[in-house]
């Protein structure tokens, strides 16, 4: 999420999620209203115009390992308040 540190923190107050490689869990770091800059292009679905701006971005990541030649599952789920995503990836990585 982007926002303010006060729409950052009720966001956090709630989020919780989960990614899954390989069918092994992946643990999440929490992001707490980090000061992010946003730079856009005309027409950009968040302000319509070019420019740039401050914010303050909050959310769980994750950092997945370095992944080997093949075909990998991902699978993400989370939530805050009335937000949730579900997605789920098939990776496939060349050797190199």
């Amino acid at each position: 999420m982007i926002g303010t540190p006060a729409d950052c923190a009720a966001f956090m107050s709630t989020a919780e999620g989960s990614a899954v490689l390989d069918g092994e869990e992946v643990d999440a770091d929490a992001r707490q209203a980090e000061a992010i800059e946003v730079r856009s292009g005309v027409g950009n679905p968040l302000t319509g115009t070019d420019g740039s701006f401050t914010a303050h971005g909050c959310g769980l990541w994750v950092q997945l390992p370095a992944l080997e030649a093949g075909e990998h599952t991902l699978k993400i789920r989370g939530r805050s308040g009335g937000f949730s995503v579900g997605v789920d990836y098939t990776l496939t990585v060349d050797a190199a």
